[in-house]
């Protein structure tokens, strides 16, 4: 990713060198066709990824046993301390949220005087990776009952894939991947001649972290 945005770098400053003679006209000009130069290329960056989380969650479950029947009619259900499982699975897993520029495109970028404003496209996340650490499974099976099977260990921990997914709003992730790319578009946004204090990068308004949907791997 590193190499192919100084390519780019390489590219826009040689624009932003052979657009501008001096007066404030030509200055204008440049500068729109800098900036339309600048919205081709970034349309170009198919994906960029600009935040990765290290998530570690331990899933927990107990399989009560019960006793169940009829008497006189009535059905009851009473828990028995005999025959419980418990399971504590640790796992570990990797998120990457990302921005897809694929439709990135003028109507993401508005300027007022020598003022810029970016719109990101809306943040794409995914959930690429997750592994259970099988040596720091604890379990817990009354010899009643039969350990837990490979299956269930698996149901359990997309289980917890589940969970990281349906809470990952409750993270910084917005917010870090605007860091990330105000870091990478601002210095392309420099070399172009522009003032990068001057430019602001957000997302739209009223993008709220619980609409980031979280996508399963693959």
């Amino acid at each position: 990713m590193k190499t192919a945005f100084s390519l780019v770098f390489a590219l826009l400053f040689g624009l932003a060198l052979t657009a501008c003679d001096g007066s404030d006209a030509s200055r204008s000009e440049a500068a729109a066709v800098s900036l339309t130069d600048f919205t081709a290329v970034v349309a170009q960056q198919a994906r960029l990824y600009t935040t990765e989380y290290k998530i570690h969650k331990i899933v927990r479950f107990t399989d009560d046993s019960y006793l169940s029947g009829h008497i006189a009619g009535t059905k009851f259900k009473q828990k028995i301390t005999l025959g419980d499982r418990k399971i504590a699975i640790p796992i570990d897993a990797t998120v990457k949220a990302y921005i897809d520029f694929n439709d990135f495109s003028e109507k993401n970028v508005s300027r007022d005087g020598d003022k810029i404003l970016i719109t990101l496209p809306d943040p794409q996340v995914e959930l690429t990776a997750s592994k259970i650490n099988n040596a720091e499974v604890r379990q817990y099976v009354d010899l009643m009952r039969s350990s837990f099977s490979d299956e269930e260990l698996l149901r359990l921990a997309r289980q917890g894939e589940d969970s990281i997914r349906a809470h990952i709003h409750l993270t910084d992730i917005l917010q870090s991947g605007e860091r990330s790319a105000a870091q990478i578009l601002l210095p392309l946004l420099h070399k172009m001649g522009f003032d990068e204090r001057k430019a602001a990068i957000s997302f739209r308004t009223d993008l709220r972290p619980q609409d980031v949907v979280v996508a399963q791997k693959d």
